[in-house]
């Protein structure tokens, strides 16, 4: 029998493991947040071209689709400890590298670098949070996180206006939080080998062999890569082809934001009481309701902005329930693999997202934007609900 000492010892550790990785994702999302409005303030300060700031800030996002195969390996052969401290540190010599050599390719080469590390880190603290989380309180802890995620991103810009977008100020402000990630990720000792050590581990060949496994969870994450991006980008062309002026065009997209922060975490703790997989067939069919609701609301004030902010929680609540699923459902080498296909969906349909729904939009008017994004999450609720479809989580934790 352990020592009552020993056993304060392992709570301490424990509550270190979530609570280290937690700050972690905060840490990330504050410098996503942060480096977006700086690198397009800081090179338009510079004379760049606006097409040039563009293409800034498409190679960042671009990332995560040319690394992330690669992802899993990486994880097998250096461990999430190492591998996250690792991205943290490229992106504080990121950083760096432009304080010591204020070279606009210099800016370019870090801004793919952090930016590949940015959305690596998205991924590898996801997996490092579904290894060290209970399987009772998965649900709510990841829709915390999510929750902690976007207001990070929230305070980045607010760091940024403190600091100003030229000199030497921005650059540091930024790499001091970065240099506490590389610290806190090599702290985190006890959960070395966490996804590697599981029994399914050696059975894992292919990306594709995985995702097989969580099919209707890596459409979840596609569809709302798309509705999401083209809700945030193209709800401000909503709102004005139905009357709002710019202020009220705005106020849509920080309502949609709003629900993505706030109704995760209610998802989150519903799930685990009341069936992971039920509550992710409830939330599509949310999506596809309040989506549809649009045009039924915009003219009705005391009703648009509680559909809106309806929409922005479940349409976001999608990707963290299949998050939570994925940590429920896969251990070892196939947690990093799914986990990192699940990534990579979203990503390639935030990609594609805007383009085509708003094309439609110029085709068809303003309600192609609710249609579409409401008919993409049809298909995924008739995909979750059909026969056959592999059951996860229909029961509450115990």
């Amino acid at each position: 029998m352990p020592s009552p000492d020993k056993t304060k010892s392992a709570a301490r550790t424990r509550y270190w493991r979530v609570a280290g990785v937690l700050l972690l994702i905060g840490i990330e999302a504050l410098l996503f947040g942060y480096s977006y409005p700086f690198f397009s303030l800081a090179l338009e300060k510079k004379g760049i071209a606006t097409w040039l700031i563009g293409l800034n800030a498409s190679i960042a996002g671009a990332g995560i689709l040319i690394f992330g195969p690669f992802v899993p390996w990486l994880i097998d052969r250096m461990g999430l400890r190492l591998l996250v401290a690792a991205q943290f540190a490229l992106s504080l010599a990121s950083f760096a590298a432009i304080f010591a050599f204020d070279n606009i390719a210099v800016w370019f080469i870090a801004r793919f670098v952090m930016g590949t590390c940015f959305s690596a880190l998205w991924t590898t603290t996801e997996i490092w949070l579904n290894g060290v989380v209970d399987d009772r309180n998965r649900g709510r802890i990841v829709g915390a996180s999510g929750t902690l995620y976007a207001a990070c991103q929230f305070m980045g810009p607010l760091l940024l206006s403190g600091t100003g977008s030229t000199g030497s100020l921005p650059l540091i402000a930024a790499m001091v939080p970065l240099a506490i990630g590389v610290a806190v990720a090599l702290s985190i000792r006890s959960a070395v080998g966490e996804v590697d050590d599981e029994e399914e581990s050696g059975d894992v060949h292919t990306l594709r062999m995985s995702l097989t496994l969580a099919g209707s969870l890596i459409a979840a994450a596609f569809l709302t890569g798309i509705g999401e991006t083209a809700m945030q980008s193209l709800l401000p062309l909503y709102g004005l082809a139905h009357g709002l002026n710019d202020a009220g065009a705005s106020r849509l997209v920080a309502v949609f934001s709003l629900g993505e922060a706030v109704l995760i975490v209610a998802l989150g703790w519903f799930a685990d009481r009341h069936g992971r997989r039920l509550t992710l067939i409830g939330t599509a069919g949310l999506a596809v309701v309040s989506t549809l609701a649009f045009p039924f609301v915009m003219d009705k004030a005391f009703l648009l902005e509680p559909v809106v902010f309806i929409a922005g929680g479940t349409v976001s609540g999608l990707y963290t329930l299949g998050i939570v699923l994925i940590g429920q459902d896969f251990r070892g080498q196939r947690l990093a693999v799914v986990s990192t296909g699940f990534a990579m969906a979203y990503s390639a349909g935030s990609v594609i997202g805007s383009t085509p729904i708003g094309f439609l939009m110029d085709l068809f008017g303003a309600e192609a934007l609710p249609v579409t994004v409401a008919l993409g999450f049809v298909a995924l609720l008739i995909f979750l609900v059909r026969p056959g479809q592999k059951k996860a989580a229909e029961a509450p934790a115990d």
